[in-house]
């Protein structure tokens, strides 16, 4: 009698999924500035790539927010220097 395979039953296993992003804003004169995100959350093994997209797509929300933040705080210091 043939041992039925592990691979065809669905796996009860819970895994932990980490997933970052980061992004490097160039400031000019040889300056920039870093902004990065990182989650992690723990799932069941079946729900694992749906939960890695969810979490990566969360972290690239959240550093591009911070990037756009900063684009518009950076604008009056970069317009200042350039009528100077």
């Amino acid at each position: 009698m043939e041992k039925p395979l592990l691979l065809d039953k669905p796996s009860m296993r819970r895994v932990e999924v980490a997933r970052s992003y980061s992004f490097k804003l160039n400031i000019g004169n040889y300056q920039s500035m870093d902004f990065f995100a990182s989650q992690k959350a723990e799932c069941m093994e079946h729900e694992a790539e749906e939960m890695s997209e969810k979490l990566y797509q969360f972290c690239r929300r959240e550093v591009l927010r911070a990037v756009k933040e900063a684009q518009r705080e950076l604008a009056p210091a970069q317009t200042e220097r350039r009528t100077a």
